[in-house]
């Protein structure tokens, strides 16, 4: 064998071990933000396609969604004729729901489509309330059956299903008729962050306050020292910098 044949199938060998490593033991996930502006969650929107749904949330097996939202009171006057509604969701497959005047047993809840020996049932996941007039993170981690629900960095529920969730292609969907609020910054990943993870990915967003950066517009930092350093012009007065006058007397004397 050559110098030339074994350097090829070193080489050859090598970029078998990265492709092994990088693409099958150790894939490399990235999260995508779904929704980077505002959005209202007064309607319905398709945030992801459903292809991008089917490789990212449903057929890895795990996954991660998360998004900052801001509940309002919703809107009273409305007649539902359902109790509960869709704040995000992926049709057919699983609802986070919740009822907008907040009455009933329980005003939140995730409703999961599962397969039981060929046939399609619904296992209910019961959540607390979700807080109103705030902006909350919700993050949905997923792992086989078992589904870990988030508020800000708080696990609320951890929930095994007795059925595997059925896999029906349909976009990532949030708002509906009779939501009044807003959402930003929808993260989804193919795989189950920990909350660990969550928790450094929510610190991206918001600020000592966890108050969306975006919906920060009011500036409340005090002006820069040089600023309270100045003197306005033509006006008799010293900078709060300035040193305060000496007030001692130098004592003069032949006889010192």
């Amino acid at each position: 064998m050559t110098t030339l044949a074994i350097i090829t199938f070193g080489v050859i060998i090598l970029l078998m071990l990265f492709y092994l490593i990088f693409y099958v033991i150790y894939p490399v996930t990235s999260t995508n933000d779904v929704i980077p502006k505002m959005l209202s969650l007064g309607t319905k929107t398709d945030v992801a396609a459903a292809d991008v749904v089917g490789k990212t949330l449903l057929t890895t097996g795990s996954s991660t969604v998360m998004g900052f939202f801001k509940l309002n009171n919703g809107d009273r006057t409305t007649k539902y004729s359902e109790k509960f509604i869709p704040l995000i969701q992926v049709a057919s497959n699983w609802y986070l729901e919740m009822s907008p005047s907040g009455n009933g047993d329980s005003s939140t809840r995730m409703r999961v489509q599962t397969n039981r020996a060929g046939t399609v049932v619904t296992e209910t996941i019961e959540l607390p309330p979700i807080p109103k007039q705030k902006w909350v993170c919700i993050a949905i981690l997923r792992e086989g059956r078992r589904f870990d629900i988030l508020y800000d960095n708080k696990i609320v529920t951890s929930h095994r299903l007795e059925n595997y969730p059925v896999i029906i292609t349909n976009p990532l969907s949030v708002g509906s008729t009779g939501l009044d609020g807003s959402v930003i910054h929808v993260l989804i990943n193919s795989t189950r962050l920990s909350p660990t993870e969550v928790e450094r990915e929510r610190v991206k967003y918001v600020d000592t306050n966890n108050m969306i950066l975006e919906a920060n517009v009011i500036d409340m930092s005090l002006p820069g020292m040089k600023y309270l350093a100045q003197c306005p012009p033509g006006l008799p007065c010293n900078s709060v910098t300035q040193p305060p006058s000496n007030n001692l007397v130098q004592w003069s004397t032949p006889y010192a």
